[in-house]
C-alpha cells in the first residue's frame, strides 16, 4: 500500500471530522443564542405589557409570573436578580418597579441582535377609560384634552 495515499486520506478524513465538529458546535450555539433570545423577548413583552396596568388582573398576574420565571432561568445573573427582586417586592408590596430589570432586557436584547443601544428610557403607553383616568406615557396620566408627546 502506497503510505503516501494512505496519509491524504487519513488528513481528508480528519479534516472532515474536524470541520463537522466545529461546525455542529457552533450549530448548537446559534441555536441556544436563537432560543434564549426569543424566550428573553417574549419574557420582554409580557412584562412591558402588565407595567402600568390598572387594578389586579389575572391575565396579567399569569404574564408576570411567566416573565419572571423566563429571566431567571436564561437571563444574565444580573437579570435573575433583578426578576428575583421584583418577585420579593409584588410580594410584599402588591407593587414593584420594574424599570430596572426591562431596561436591562432591552440593553441585553439589543445588543444581542446588533441593534444600536438606546440612552433614554423606555415609554409605555396604556390607553385607560377616559372618563375614568384618560391616558397613560410612561407612567404619567396625560390630559385626555390634549395631545400626547412623547
Amino acid at each position: 500500500m502506497d503510505w503516501k495515499l494512505f496519509a491524504q486520506l487519513a488528513a481528508t478524513v480528519l479534516g472532515w471530522w474536524v470541520v463537522n465538529f466545529f461546525s455542529k458546535w457552533r450549530d448548537i450555539a446559534n441555536d441556544r443564542r436563537k432560543l434564549r433570545t426569543q424566550y428573553l423577548l417574549e419574557a420582554y413583552r409580557r412584562l412591558e405589557g402588565a407595567s402600568h396596568r390598572e387594578g389586579r388582573q389575572k391575565e396579567f398576574e399569569d404574564q408576570l409570573e411567566s416573565a419572571v420565571a423566563d429571566v431567571q432561568l436564561l437571563g444574565t445573573p444580573k437579570q435573575a436578580e433583578l426578576a428575583a427582586q421584583f418577585g420579593i417586592d409584588i410580594a410584599k408590596n402588591g407593587v414593584a418597579y420594574m424599570d430596572d430589570l426591562l431596561r436591562d432586557l432591552r440593553d441585553s436584547l439589543r445588543s444581542e441582535l446588533k441593534l444600536e443601544p438606546l440612552t433614554k428610557n423606555n415609554r409605555v403607553l396604556r390607553f385607560y377609560d377616559k372618563e375614568r383616568v384618560g391616558p397613560i406615557v410612561g407612567g404619567n396620566q396625560v390630559d385626555p384634552n390634549k395631545a400626547m408627546r412623547s
